[in-house]
This record gives structure tokens, sequence and C-alpha cells, in this order.
């Protein structure tokens, strides 16, 4: 089983890895740097912490005047009603720092793990590609509500999406995804609807530990997924974390066939299924317009085209941004919508508190949320919160151990923060998980390339550009280059094949290139060139170890304030 500390004083019950701050079981609102303050002293009770340590926890390396303290510690008091006269909570050590006086209690929250399998007919001897796309959606729509409840750790669809297509032991499979337990269930249509069975089976031994039945219409699997889930979560003694009364979309059991079908292509996490998911989601749509999974599906869909380039980036993000935006004026309580969101705001827009909002308020609805984890931590690390965005991705890989991408954002973790050996690790074990993983490659010829091993990252290199299917005889004239002219061949060489007028990403790379070769007029005519364009690898200009070459330069610091970046040199 998970655990998690929690922390306990006077009526008040502190969970920082949730974030969350209650009193009598009632949430109490904090600023995001307020409660960073507090769990800071709740953390170190009945000791004197300085002025200075508490700035370099709630803001690691940058820089900030110490009065913002005194800010944040009075609205604290007036959150916990800590009264003038005599401090119960937070006492302020003259000239040195602040004590918190409370006693605490400190303890350890075991949490159970579960895993939901894709439902499957109960007669397997005939299971279409249209069954497996039901049981995905339905599984996905179960994982939705049980990720609401922070008592349990779910594992995400994308964990148990490949299990649609065999009929394995469930227990087995909990055991493989190194869960507590694991539920299976079985659809049978009948004349009135759907019955579907499910179970509740220990993964070390098999043994149920829950069962249930259940008939719905076939055209309403939101009432499917809140029984299922609501019958589970009452048998682990869990109070309701969502309104199972919201209104619900009816459609077709063919809604729900596109819907399952986008998702599949979706979480395969390749470029060539990213159109699929695009185009499964719109018919979606186009079927039943108030279906706001469907429209948060589009939007998620839209920014993975963004992310892996098969859309121009503007464009697509523009999309994402109307079906994110379309799917919580139908359902504000949509956590993909905010991920969705967050991820226009975060790497479109720019527009950093607002994404810091959106992904928020996207772990508040579903903290088993690993793609808000993710994006939430590239967002914390974008504005120079290199702890705290590993932080956040660690959370990530506690609900999703085995993820390619968890591992591989990770190695980015390490990366930014100058870790290349940990990174080039990370990134290994990315590739353990998914051979064929693109981005693990690249990953790992850039941490090679910062660390110096030119041979490596020219392997690297070489690697990543044939899995993307670049012919043999047209990487001949990159490694005759490398061989005459070792890695500044590699960078002349480049710099003279580039047109005069690029953009996007082959801009970001060009503007790295001549800052490399020593350009810096060139290197700042690219870099903004792709700042005018918004190109999303932009994010991490303020804290990227590949733009250390440009630091020193006046103009650096210019782009930074285009982009409302902080400035870190």
């Amino acid at each position: 089983m998970a655990g998690r500390d929690i922390f306990e004083f006077a009526e008040f019950m502190l969970d920082p890895q949730e974030r969350r701050l209650t009193r009598g079981g009632e949430p109490v609102a904090l600023e995001p740097k307020a409660y960073d303050v507090l769990a800071g002293l709740v953390r170190n009770a009945g000791r004197l912490v300085t002025k200075q340590e508490l700035l370099e926890l709630v803001w690691p390396g940058a820089f900030v005047e110490e009065g913002i303290l005194a800010v944040h510690v009075s609205s604290l008091r007036k959150a916990l009603s800590d009264g003038d006269r005599k401090r119960r909570y937070i006492e302020t050590v003259s000239r040195s720092g602040y004590r918190f006086v409370s006693e605490v209690t400190r303890r350890t929250v075991e949490r159970p793990s579960l895993a939901v399998l894709p439902s499957v007919p109960v007669s397997t001897e005939i299971f279409s590609a249209r069954d497996r796309s039901i049981g995905l959606a339905l599984a996905d729509a179960v994982i939705d509500r049980l990720g609401r409840f922070p008592e349990i750790v779910v594992r995400p669809t994308r964990a148990v999406h490949t299990y649609m297509h065999a009929a394995e032991d469930p227990a087995a499979v909990g055991r493989s995804l190194h869960v507590d337990a694991v539920i299976d269930s079985h659809m049978l249509r009948t004349v009135q609807g759907v019955r579907v069975s499910a179970q509740m089976l220990v993964s070390e031994d098999g043994e149920r530990m829950w069962s249930g039945e259940f008939d719905e219409a076939a055209t309403d699997f939101s009432a499917i997924a809140d029984a299922v889930a609501g019958s589970v979560a009452r048998h682990l003694g869990l109070s309701p974390a969502y309104d199972s009364g919201a209104a619900r979309t009816r459609g077709r059991p063919e809604l729900y066939e596109l819907f399952g079908r986008g998702r599949s292509h979706l979480l395969a996490a390749s470029l060539y299924e990213v159109p699929k998911a695009v185009a499964a989601f719109r018919a979606a749509i186009e079927l039943e317009p108030g279906y706001a999974a469907a429209h948060a599906g589009l939007a998620l869909a839209c920014c993975a085209q963004a992310e892996f380039r098969v859309a121009p980036p503007a464009e697509a993000y523009h999309e994402a941004k109307a079906a994110a935006l379309r799917a919580l004026a139908m359902d504000d309580a949509c956590a993909d919508a905010q991920v969705a969101l967050g991820a226009v705001l975060f790497l479109s827009e720019w527009d950093w508190v607002g994404a810091e909002m959106s992904l928020r308020r996207a772990t508040e609805i579903n903290p088993n949320h690993t793609e808000a984890y993710l994006l939430y931590g590239r967002l914390l690390e974008a504005l120079g919160r290199l702890e705290a965005g590993l932080a956040m991705k660690l959370r990530a890989l506690e609900r999703d151990p085995f993820s390619p991408l968890v591992h591989l954002q990770i190695a980015m973790s390490y990366f930014l923060q100058r870790r290349y050996d940990d990174s080039i690790e990370w990134a290994n074990k990315t590739l353990e998980l998914d051979p064929r993983h693109l981005l693990a490659r690249e990953q790992l010829a850039g941490a090679y390339w910062k660390k110096g091993d030119y041979d490596r990252h020219m392997a690297e290199t070489i690697l990543h550009a044939e899995s993307y299917g670049v012919p043999g005889e047209a990487l001949e004239p990159l490694k005759r280059a490398y061989a005459t002219g070792g890695r500044a061949g590699v960078v002349k060489f480049v710099l003279q094949s580039a047109s005069p007028q690029e953009s996007g990403a082959r801009a970001v790379m060009l503007a790295v290139y001549s800052g490399e070769a020593g350009d810096l007029d060139a290197a700042f005519r690219h870099l903004d060139c792709a700042i005018s364009s918004h190109d999303p690898a932009l994010v991490n200009l303020a804290v990227g170890p590949q733009w250390d070459c440009l630091r020193g330069d006046p103009r650096y610091r210019q782009c930074l304030a285009r982009m409302r970046l902080p400035n870190f040199s």
C-alpha cells in the first residue's frame, strides 16, 4: 500500500502531498505560496525556521524580498484565526524568522491501490473492436470516478488500456501493475439495456473482496460508471467525492464506442495515432454535441497534436482551448478539460498564472490525475521551481509506476537540474519500458551533449533520426561532418544546411546551434522568430541548459521579459 504523511494540529489537518488544509473536515482556502510557507513551518514545528530557510524552501533559486514572508504569514494567521494577543500557531521570532508553536501530530495514512480493467463481454468468443472500445470507455469513466477519492491510489487509463485486447487472469494483471486490488467487469446486453457484473479481487491471491451487478439503460454509461464506483467506494468506507447526481449525457452505444476508440488512439502516445483520436472524438461530438467527455477528449488530442507537431501548434492549441471551454461549460468538474486548458495556457499562451489555476483545479477534482501532475510539474520547472516540479512528477510516478511518459518526464527534470547522469538513467528506464520511444532517444542525446560526450550524443542522434524513418543515405552528410570536424563540424553543417527563413521548431533548434557556434546575433534572430510564433518548446527558456550560452547577453533578459518569465541569470 502507498502511504502519505498527515499533520494534525488543533482542529486542522494538513495533507502536504495533496496540498490540502482542512478545519473540521472543511477545506480552508490558501494561496499556493502561503500554503508552502505553512507546510514548511508545520514540518518543522517547535523549531525556529529562519527567514532565509523559508525563502529557499518556497522560492528556490529566485531573488525575493524577505518582506513577502510577512505578507503570507499574515494571511495564514487570518486563515487559522490566529489572534493578535496570543499566538496559538505561528510565532514571530524578532529579526530571525518564525516558529510553529502548536502541538503537531504526524501520522502516516496507508492508501490502497486499485486498477480498473476494461470491461469485456460475458461471452468472449465474439469479441469485436466495438466491444473493446465500449469496454475501455466504461473503465475510463469508472477510473475517473474512483480517481476523485484522495484516500486511494488509482492507476490511470493509460496504465490499463492495453489489457482490453487480452483475456488474462485479473489478479495476475493486478500483480503486474503492482496494485493491491483489481476491478474486473463483464457486460451483457439485455432487452432493457446493459447488465454489468463487476468484482474486486485481491491481486496477491485472487480472493474476491467485493462484487455487484448493475442494470442500466444502454444509453446511460454515466449511470453505470456512477453505480460501480459508488458501490466500490462504499465497500472501502469512502465518503462521496463527486456529484453522482450531476447531469448525464445519454446516447446510442455508438457514442461510447467512438469515445473509447478515441481514448485508445490517444493513449497509444504515437504521432501516427493522434490524428485518429482527433477524428474519433470529432465523430462522437457530431453524434452527441452535449457529451462533455468527448469535447475534453478532443481538447487533449489536439494538445497531443501540438506536442507531436503533427499539426501547427497554434492551430491545434486554438482548437484545444475551444473544446476544453465547451467541456467545462457542460461539466465544470471535468478534470480532463482543466488539464487541456492548463496545457494551452502554459504551452501556447504563456499565461503562467492561469495555467497553474487550471492544473491545480484538475488535481483538486481528481487527485489521481497523472497527466495533471506531469503538466503541473513542467509548469513549476519552467518558473524555476525545479525541486517542486520534480516532486509533482514523482506523485505521477506513484500513480503510474510503469509509464514511459512519466519516466521520460523525470529524465527531463534531471536535465533541467543539470544532473545529466540521472537524466540518462531515467531516459534508459524509459527505453526499457518502451524500446521504440522516440523522445527518450532525443533526451539521451541531449544529456550526452551537455556532458560533452559527443560520440554517444551522435550515436543517439542517428538512432533517433532512424526511428523517425530518416533513410540512411540522408544521414551520411551528418556522419561525415562529425567524422571530419567533431561536434563543431556538426554545428557548422546544420547551420549551413538551414534555409534563411526558418520557423517553429527549426527556429528554436537554430537558435541553440547558433548560440553554441558563438553567433549570438543569429541566435537571437532565430529566438525572436520562435517567440513571435509562441513556439511551445520555449517554455523552459529561463531554466533549460541549452540556453546557457545566451544568458550573459542583455537580449536574453529581454526575451524572458517578453515571455513574462523570471530571470535566474
